[in-house]
């Protein structure tokens, strides 16, 4: 079992990048954008030095860039539609996918291009940025996958992100030139991996062993129909089921409940494998060759549980409290540096971008300092 979360939180804060002023009224003055009050983030842009670099945030610096028609593609359009998992790690410099028109051009690095020469799909607005809808950007991030492996993890995660409809993004994939790793995981996909990791469990366990689809997180019953766990991987007619415990299990609370549900379900008469972060593939799959081995596959009459409902990811916490907390943390850190702001040339606080408000302008219901329009600003957090 993982704590992994398949949808990311949207963000609460982004700060659009500003163009050096030589008057200082739109933007800093280039000797003022050269301190260390602000970051560059492309020739010409800055942002105060003080703004967190979250994965939203890389891609918005980024997406300023783009010319007209162009719009952010790949793993980066998938992160703006809510979607955790894609947050470009893997991607070589963590390079933001870009789709352009044939001819169109960009400047600078940190930009990974895409051109065709067809019609270019309708983009789709996310906190400003123009996106390629999900199911093209999916297909996008797809075809660079260094492995099929990494391929059906993507597809799975973005399926448990629910942030793509498989049908769609299969029609719009038998229209194009057959790509063998597009293929494989579009063939295979899974909408009940919660986890990365549950993905390449799963992968192993079909792919490599050859074993029967499993079931993922799925619901054991006994007989009376309590719940006796929710377990990662369940092969329902052997009765094997599969865990992955990654870090968050070391703990002493967690082991004690962790051997508890084995207990319990070793008495229902399923036979278990265990994978843990650090296990090499070999272990998979010894692992899971051998609780599939040793499994009783009684007949249904003969067993002690019962299959139950398949369970997904719990929903995210309410967007307004999350935004709330990080209001707070943005204040808090204000007020212990009094007097940071730059003088005389714009303020940071002057591009903050909260979604849903003007710029500089943070939702009311989450602060009590108001402004005369009912909302509250960055600046007055600080007095």
């Amino acid at each position: 079992m993982s704590d992994f979360h398949p949808r990311c939180p949207p963000p609460t804060v982004l700060v659009r990048p500003v163009r050096v002023d030589p008057t200082g009224r739109s933007g800093p003055r280039r000797g003022t954008a050269a301190g260390p009050r602000w970051r560059t983030t492309s020739h010409g842009l800055v942002v105060p030095s003080d703004v967190e670099p979250t994965v939203e945030q890389r891609i918005l610096e980024a997406a300023v860039r783009l010319p007209a028609g162009g719009m952010v593609t790949g793993w980066a359009a998938l992160r703006l539609a809510g979607a955790a998992w894609f947050d470009g790690q893997w991607v070589q410099g963590g390079e933001v996918p870009v789709l352009l028109p044939h001819a169109s051009r960009i400047r600078g690095a940190g930009v990974r291009v895409e051109r065709t020469r067809r019609r270019l799909p309708e983009p789709v607005d996310r906190y400003g940025v123009p996106c390629a809808p999900s199911e093209t950007a999916l297909l996008h991030e797809v075809r660079r996958a260094t492995s099929a492996r990494l391929a059906g993890v993507m597809v799975d995660m973005a399926l448990a992100a629910r942030v793509v409809d498989l049908a769609v993004v299969r029609d719009l994939a038998s229209r194009a030139s057959r790509h063998e790793a597009v293929a494989y995981a579009l063939e295979r996909a899974c909408g009940e991996c919660r986890s990365p990791k549950e993905s390449e469990m799963l992968q192993v366990w079909e792919g490599d062993l050859g074993l029967p689809r499993p079931l993922m997180n799925r619901e054991v019953l006994d007989l009376t129909g309590r719940v006796v766990a929710v377990v990662d991987l369940l092969e329902d007619v052997a009765g094997t089921y599969g865990e992955y415990n990654g870090a968050a299990h070391r703990s002493r609370e967690r082991q004690r409940r962790d051997e508890a549900r084995a207990h319990a379900l070793r008495g229902l008469g399923l036979e278990g494998f265990v994978i843990v972060a650090g296990d090499s593939e070999r272990v998979w799959r010894e692992r899971m060759r051998g609780a599939y081995d040793r499994s009783l596959r009684l007949p249904g009459p003969e067993r002690l549980w019962r299959l139950g409902a398949f369970v997904p990811a719990q929903p995210l916490p309410d967007a307004d409290e999350l935004a709330l907390d990080t209001i707070m943390r943005e204040h808090h850190r204000a007020y212990d540096r009094p007097g940071n702001r730059p003088q005389g040339d714009r303020g940071p606080e002057a591009c903050r971008w909260f979604p849903g408000q003007p710029a500089g302008v943070i939702p009311s219901r989450s602060c009590s300092a108001r402004a005369s329009n009912g909302a509250c600003t960055l600046a007055s957090l600080s007095k």
